[in-house]
C-alpha cells in the first residue's frame, strides 16, 4: 500500500515539526517567573531564622521537586520500554517523551539545595542530616536509630548517590535521544535494532536507581520507617502521571498542527489504556504496602501510617479515593479513552492527584520532624491546615521552571521522528 494512499503525509522534513519560536518565546518568561517564585518563597521560609517556617519551605520545596521529577522519570521508562518491545503504536508520541527527558540537566540543578540542605541544615528536612543538633538531644532513641543507620544515611554518601542517579539519567536519556535524532537525519532503521539492545540494559538501570532515589528523597524523611515496595509505588505514580501528561500534550500539540493527523483515535486509545493501567497497578500496590503494614502491626513500620491518620487531610482512604477510584471509574469506558477532551481532564485529574499524592508523602514529615526538634505547637498547627502559600506557590515555580525546561526542548527539536521506519505501522493500527 502507498504512502499517500494512508493518507500519510508526504513532507515529513523535521523543521515542520518543530515548534521554534512559538515555543521558545515561552521558555524565559515561564523559567524566569518559575525561579522568581522559588526564590521568593525561599527568602520568606529561611530569613526568619524560624525553624517552622524553614522546615515548611524545604518540606514544601521537596514534594513539589518529587512531582515534577517523578514525570521525567515516567518519561524515560515510557522510552525505553517503546524501544524495547519495538512498539509501533508510540512512534508519533514517542518523541514527547523524549524531549521531556532533556529536562534531567535542569532536575539536576533543582536538586542541589536539597544537597545543601543535607549539608548546611539543621535537621528541618532530613532528620539523620544533624544528629548532633541541640534540638535532637531530648529525643536519645531517634539519634541512637539515625547512628545505626549511618553507613548509608550521611552526608557524603548521600551527595555520591544523588550524583550517580542524574549521571545515570542524563546519560540514558542523552544517548537514546541522539540516536533518535539521528535517524531523523539518516532514516538508517538499524538504529531502530541499536536502541532496542540499548534499552534493554538500561531499564534495570532505572528501575535501581529511581529506587534509591525515592528511597534517599521521601522514605528517610522518617528514617524509623521503611517498605520494601516503596520505589515501585513511587514509580507507578509517575508512570500514571506522565502518561496523563501525554495525553494532554498529544491533544495540545495536535491542535497547534504539529501533530494534525499523526495522533488519532487509535493512539488516544492506547494512550488511555496505560494511564489506565497505572491506575491499577498503583492501586494494587498501595493497597498492598498498606495491608501487609496494618496487618503486621510493627510498631516501626505503622507509625508512618498512624501520622497520616491524625490528619484530616492526608488520610489513606481519602488518597485511595481519588487517586484510584475516581480515575478507575473514569477511565474504565472505551469509549472516554478515545475522546481526546476527556482524556484531558482525567489527565489533568491524574497530575493533581500525583502532587496530592506528594504532598501526603512528604508534608506530614514537617510536622512529625517538628515533634522530634521540640517545636510541638508549630507541629499541631501545621496539622490542622498544611497546604498554604509555601506549599503552592513552591509548586507553580517548580512546575514552572519544569515547563520552562520541556518547551526548550520542543523549541529546538522535531516532535515527531520523521523517519522511524515503523510510521507506516502507528498510522494504520486499530484497536480491537
Amino acid at each position: 500500500m502507498s504512502t499517500s494512499s494512508m493518507n500519510i503525509p508526504t513532507d515529513l522534513s523535521a523543521d515542520k515539526f518543530t515548534l521554534g519560536a512559538r515555543a521558545g518565546s515561552w521558555v524565559g518568561k515561564l523559567t524566569g517567573i518559575g525561579v522568581i517564585t522559588l526564590v521568593a518563597m525561599a527568602g520568606v521560609g529561611l530569613s526568619s531564622g524560624d525553624l517552622a517556617e524553614a522546615s515548611r519551605f524545604w518540606h514544601a520545596y521537596l514534594a513539589a521537586y518529587m512531582f515534577v521529577t517523578s514525570i521525567a522519570i515516567g518519561a524515560m521508562i515510557f522510552v525505553l520500554l517503546q524501544n524495547v518491545t519495538s512498539a509501533g503504536w508510540s512512534v508519533t508520541v514517542r518523541r514527547i517523551a523524549e524531549l521531556i527527558t532533556m529536562t534531567f540537566p535542569l532536575l539536576g540543578v533543582l536538586a542541589l539545595p536539597l544537597v545543601y540542605n543535607v549539608w548546611f541544615g539543621h535537621g528541618e528536612l532530613f532528620l539523620w542530616s544533624d544528629t548532633h543538633s541541640e534540638l535532637l538531644k531530648g529525643n536519645p532513641g531517634l539519634v541512637h536509630l539515625i547512628e545505626a543507620k549511618s553507613g548509608y544515611l550521611n552526608k557524603t554518601f548521600f551527595t555520591v548517590r544523588m550524583g550517580v542517579y542524574f549521571l545515570s539519567w542524563i546519560l540514558v536519556s542523552r544517548w537514546a535521544f541522539n540516536t533518535s535524532l539521528k535517524q531523523d537525519q539518516t532514516g538508517d532503521p538499524l538504529l531502530t535494532n541499536k536502541l532496542k539492545k540499548f534499552s534493554a540494559p538500561a531499564i534495570p538501570l532505572m528501575a535501581l536507581t529511581l529506587t534509591f532515589f525515592s528511597l534517599d528523597l521521601l522514605m528517610s524523611l522518617d528514617p524509623a520507617w521503611f517498605s520494601t515496595i516503596f520505589g515501585v509505588y513511587y514509580f507507578a505514580g509517575g508512570f500514571g502521571a506522565f502518561m496523563a501528561l501525554l495525553g494532554i500534550l498529544s491533544k495540545k500539540l495536535g491542535e497547534e498542527g504539529i501533530l494534525k493527523g499523526f495522533v488519532r483515535d487509535e493512539h488516544y486509545h492506547d494512550i488511555g489504556k496505560l494511564t489506565f493501567a497505572f491506575v491499577m497497578f498503583w492501586g494494587y500496590i498501595a493497597f498492598s504496602q498498606y495491608i501487609l503494614i496494618w496487618y503486621a502491626n510493627i510498631p516501626e513500620e505503622t507509625a508512618w501510617y498512624l501520622e497520616r491518620s491524625h490528619m484530616p487531610w492526608a488520610r489513606v482512604e481519602v488518597l485511595f479515593v481519588l487517586k484510584f477510584i475516581v480515575p478507575f471509574l473514569g477511565l474504565m469506558s472505551r469509549h472516554m479513552k478515545r475522546v481526546p477532551g476527556r482524556m484531558v481532564i482525567f489527565g489533568s485529574w491524574m497530575l493533581l492527584m500525583q502532587l496530592y499524592d506528594m504532598f501526603f508523602l512528604v508534608l506530614p514529615s514537617h510536622a512529625t520532624n517538628l515533634h522530634a526538634l521540640g517545636a510541638t505547637e508549630a507541629a499541631h498547627d501545621f496539622g490542622v491546615f498544611p497546604i498554604g502559600i509555601p506549599e503552592l506557590f513552591c509548586t507553580l515555580g517548580m512546575v514552572l521552571v519544569f515547563a520552562g525546561g520541556i518547551a526548550r526542548a520542543f523549541s529546538k527539536h522535531s516532535i515527531l521522528a520523521v523517519r522511524d521506519p515503523r510510521m507506516t505501522e502507528t498510522m494504520t493500527f486499530h484497536n480491537p
